[in-house]
């Protein structure tokens, strides 16, 4: 019951998370990120290109560390971008917000097509299970 309960606010949290678009709680840490043009990534089944997430977290003090790397079909790394971020409530907000933070560097990239892989088995759930059409 404890675990389920867990779930839920950190699901919660999560969605919670989508208010910072509006610019509440960013960081004054600068982003450090680093985008170009990127030829020869790699590609999944569908054709869309690879790209790997990943955040840790401080409870103690509310901080985040995000970081996503776009991947070339060698399993190396050819783009790569990376944030510091206050004011996370949970390691799952964390994980939510590397996830866009990879997204916005693939439209700098020119991406519109991306195959996202995180090691976060709740926010993957959570993702496919929101309905976004609004």
């Amino acid at each position: 019951m404890e675990v389920l309960t867990k779930a839920i606010i950190d699901a919660r949290t999560w969605q919670s998370a989508q208010a910072i678009a509006d610019g509440k709680h960013q960081s004054t840490c600068p982003k450090t990120t680093h985008s170009a043009r990127v030829a020869g990534l790699s590609v999944d089944a569908q054709g869309a290109p690879i790209c790997r997430v990943d955040a840790t977290w401080r409870a103690d003090c509310e901080h985040a560390g995000l970081g996503w790397s776009f991947f070339n079909a060698e399993d190396q790394i050819v783009n790569q971008g990376s944030k510091s971020q206050n004011f996370i409530s949970s390691a799952l907000m964390g994980e939510a917000l590397a996830v866009r933070e990879a997204l916005d560097s693939a439209l700098e990239l020119g991406l519109v097509t991306l195959h996202l892989e995180s090691d976060s088995k709740l926010l993957i759930d959570t993702i496919r299970s929101t309905n976004f059409a609004h």
